[in-house]
């Protein structure tokens, strides 16, 4: 929990420095992974997902991305996604969005020794903030519990 607390305020750090950028329409975007929360604290789940990703603004609303990320089972996963991220409120400089995608993802999970691939919907928030992006997604679980684990990366946008 300590990580994703300092995660979270260098990446509040971050978006306050890019914030006195203008706010021009970025196409691209690079994702740097960083931090995961699990639901379930029975597993032992590696909480530092360092990865990196690349997005692809069509518009203001929909994109695409493909990332690359150690997971928290300690293996690689490779997610690709499509998505809308649709702007709800505003702080000075900064947007905040609610982000809907469809990702599928390939994993290799160095924990059961298995791969395999996944797909669904991925809920998410961001706030973006100049040329900085902070982005939390929900990973949804088909278990008992819905919420497997929240995810987050600060995007760079060019």
């Amino acid at each position: 929990m300590k990580v994703l607390t300092l995660t979270v305020a260098l990446v509040a750090m971050l978006a306050t420095i890019a914030s006195a950028q203008e706010d021009v329409e970025r196409k691209w975007g690079v994702s740097i992974w960083g931090v995961s929360y699990h639901v379930n604290r029975s597993i032992d789940y590696d909480e530092a997902n360092f990865g990196l990703g690349v997005r692809y603004a069509f518009n203001r609303y929909f994109f695409t991305e493909v990332d690359a990320l150690r997971d928290s089972n300690r293996g690689l996963v490779l997610p690709v996604s499509v998505g809308a991220e649709i702007g709800f409120a505003s702080f000075g400089p900064c947007r905040v969005a609610a982000v809907a995608a469809l990702t599928v993802a390939y994993y290799q999970n160095d924990r059961t020794e298995s791969d395999y691939v996944k797909w669904g919907p991925v809920p998410g928030a961001s706030v973006t903030c100049g040329r900085a992006k902070t982005n939390v997604i929900v990973i949804l679980s088909p278990s008992h519990e819905p919420i497997a684990a929240l995810a987050a990366s600060l995007m760079i946008l060019f």
